[in-house]
């Protein structure tokens, strides 16, 4: 199709910025991992921008804990600095209130996950666009079922806590769809505009309701179906089945041998 590669050059500078987000929003966390614990009271030799980005990411971290067990509305300030080690007048001096807290931990869990699903879905170029897709997903599932807090954080609480944290949702859906919008190349039909979103919001209540109760173990084995019902539109009833098949055996291919 004519519009095809400019579409597909379209999702790639999605995936780099996403890249470049993970990079940004992440990166400090790594160089601070060993900083996570409580520093020493007094002198200690550390410039004072280590410490506060050692405090910064310990109430980061806190939050996501706090949040997760109680939910955003029964969470405290005081909850969220007794779990960091941090002091009242640390929190306000780096957030102005809890739900500026919550939108900046929301913003870098988001780039985790972003950067994730770019990652997995750039480790596969010069494949067809459903194998890179389920490249992504799976590495998107793999994240939250390996950190259901975080999952519970940015799928289930970011829709307790307020209008700006749903501005902040709709917004991260629209970044995922970039990712799907690629495969308008592989149809001859003019799918509608709100084809990529639509899929996106659906994968999210999925999400959702997975992770509700308790069950963010189990999403990646949810993949070979989701790849079914994201290629439909675009590849059509048999070339989805296909899809997901080729998924299913991919992921059998991967498990460890029975022992």
């Amino acid at each position: 199709m004519a519009g095809g590669p400019r579409r597909d050059s379209g999702v790639q500078k999605v995936a780099r910025l996403s890249l470049l987000v993970y990079s940004l929003g992440v990166a400090s966390g790594r160089r601070t991992a060993r900083l996570s614990e409580r520093l020493p009271r007094g002198r200690h030799g550390l410039p004072r921008e280590a410490v506060t980005e050692s405090q910064r990411t310990r109430i980061l971290q806190a939050m996501i804990e706090v949040v997760s067990e109680r939910g955003y509305p029964e969470t405290r300030v005081v909850d969220v600095i007794g779990v960091a080690g941090v002091s009242r007048k640390t929190f306000y001096e780096l957030f102005s209130s809890k739900e500026d807290c919550f939108l900046a931990t929301y913003d870098v869990l988001l780039g985790n996950l972003l950067g994730d699903t770019a990652r997995g879905f750039e480790s596969k170029p010069g494949s067809p666009w459903a194998e890179r897709v389920a490249g992504g997903l799976g590495e998107l599932l793999k994240h939250l079922a390996e950190h259901p807090d975080e999952a519970r954080f940015a799928i289930v609480e970011v829709l307790a806590a307020g209008p700006k944290a749903l501005a902040r949702r709709d917004a991260a859906l629209r970044q995922f769809t970039g990712f799907l919008d690629a495969g308008r190349a592989e149809t001859s039909v003019e799918l509608p505009g709100i084809t990529s979103l639509s899929i996106a919001g659906g994968i999210n209540e999925l999400l959702y309701s997975e992770i509700l109760h308790g069950a963010a173990a189990r999403l990646p084995s949810r993949l070979p179906d989701l790849m079914f019902w994201i290629t439909l539109p675009f590849l059509g009833p048999e070339g989805a089945a296909e899809e997901r098949e080729r998924t299913r055996l991919s992921m059998l291919e991967g498990q460890p041998p029975d022992r």
